[in-house]
Formats: C-alpha cells, sequence, structure tokens
C-alpha cells in the first residue's frame, strides 16, 4: 500500500510538472502572439504618415519643378528682351557715330577749304611750292594738293556763276570731299601727307 501512494504521488508530481510546463509554453505563445499583434499595430501605425510624407514629398517635388521651369521661361523672356534692347543700344551707337563721323568730314571738308584758300593767296604773292611749305610747316606734296583744291574750288565758283541754281563754291569744294567713300578720303594726298607733317601746322594757322 505505502508502494502504491508513493508511485501515485511521483505520477501527480510528474503530471502537475507537465501541466506547469505546457502553461508555461501556451503562456508564451500567448506573449509571442501579442508581440507579433502589436508589431503589426505599429507598422500600420506608420505605414500611414510614411505614405502621407511620400505623397507629400512627390507634390512638393512636381511644384518645384514647376516653378524652376517658370523662372528658367521668365529668365529667357527677359534675356531675351535685353538682348534686343542691347540690338537697339548697339544701332543706336551706330548711327550716332556715323553721324558724328559725318559731321567731322563736313567740318574738316570746311577748314581744308580754308587751308586751300590761305595756300592759293600765299602762291598768288609769288611764293614758291617750297617756300610756301617751309612758311606753313606743311610738306610740300600738301601745298600741292592743296592748290589743286583751291583750284578745283575756283573753277566751280566761276562755273556756278553761269549755271543759276549751282551751290557756291565751298560747298562744292565740301560736296566733293564728302562724296568720297570713307577709303578716298583717307587716301587724299593731302590727308595722306597732312598726317605725316609737322603738326604744327595747325598752329600757324
Amino acid at each position: 500500500m505505502v508502494e502504491n501512494k508513493t508511485t501515485g504521488s511521483r505520477r501527480r508530481r510528474r503530471s502537475t510538472a507537465v501541466l506547469e510546463r505546457l502553461e508555461a509554453a501556451r503562456q508564451r505563445r500567448v506573449e509571442q502572439l501579442e508581440r507579433e499583434r502589436e508589431n503589426e499595430r505599429r507598422v500600420d501605425a506608420a505605414l500611414g504618415p510614411f505614405a502621407e510624407a511620400a505623397t507629400a514629398i512627390e507634390g512638393v517635388e512636381r511644384r518645384r519643378e514647376g516653378r524652376v521651369a517658370a523662372l528658367e521661361r521668365q529668365l529667357e523672356r527677359k534675356l531675351a528682351e535685353l538682348d534686343r534692347q542691347r540690338a537697339a543700344k548697339v544701332a543706336e551707337a551706330e548711327r550716332l557715330a556715323e553721324q558724328v563721323r559725318a559731321d567731322a568730314e563736313m567740318e574738316i571738308a570746311e577748314w581744308r577749304a580754308v587751308m586751300a584758300t590761305s595756300v592759293a593767296q600765299i602762291r598768288a604773292a609769288d611764293v614758291g611750292a617750297a617756300e610756301t611749305a617751309a612758311l606753313l610747316g606743311i610738306p610740300a606734296k600738301m601745298v600741292a594738293a592743296l592748290s589743286r583744291q583751291a583750284t578745283e574750288v575756283a573753277g566751280a565758283a566761276q562755273h556756278a556763276e553761269g549755271e543759276p541754281g549751282k551751290a557756291p563754291a565751298t560747298m562744292v569744294a565740301a560736296g566733293d570731299d564728302e562724296s568720297r567713300a570713307p577709303d578716298e578720303v583717307l587716301a587724299d594726298p593731302m590727308e595722306r601727307e597732312g598726317r605725316m607733317g609737322d603738326s604744327g601746322v595747325s598752329g600757324r594757322l
């Protein structure tokens, strides 16, 4: 009888231990499932803000690209307008420069006529070409050129007197010079020699 009691007691202890282990395993499983559900809730909770942020970023990027493109188009329009303004300013400056050149050529022609008249008057006083050149401080070739111009002006004046409506001699001389092409003006012997001659001629005149 004692043996049977001992055996039964051992069986009960083993059964209790087994049950405790099973209960512990079940509890661990329950806790694991609870942790998994909690992790799922956390993931679900994080997915919403993440998707919202991703959508917001896409919207910001689209607005950014649109604004940048608008700024680039605005810049292109402004640059094009500046180019048009620059072209207009360049054209205006070139026109004004051409006008300045034309006015200067006209004034030079008038003063050249004065110089030619002075040379003619000196030569008419029986002063030779070399002496005139020395007196005026200019090359002899320039004296010759001025003498030819004075003769042409005088001939034009005489011709104009016989034909009403003709321009005065000084205007004819100036017009002849003005009608020349720029290269011809620069190639004028008087101009070329004047540049090579003594710069003191202007002071003497």
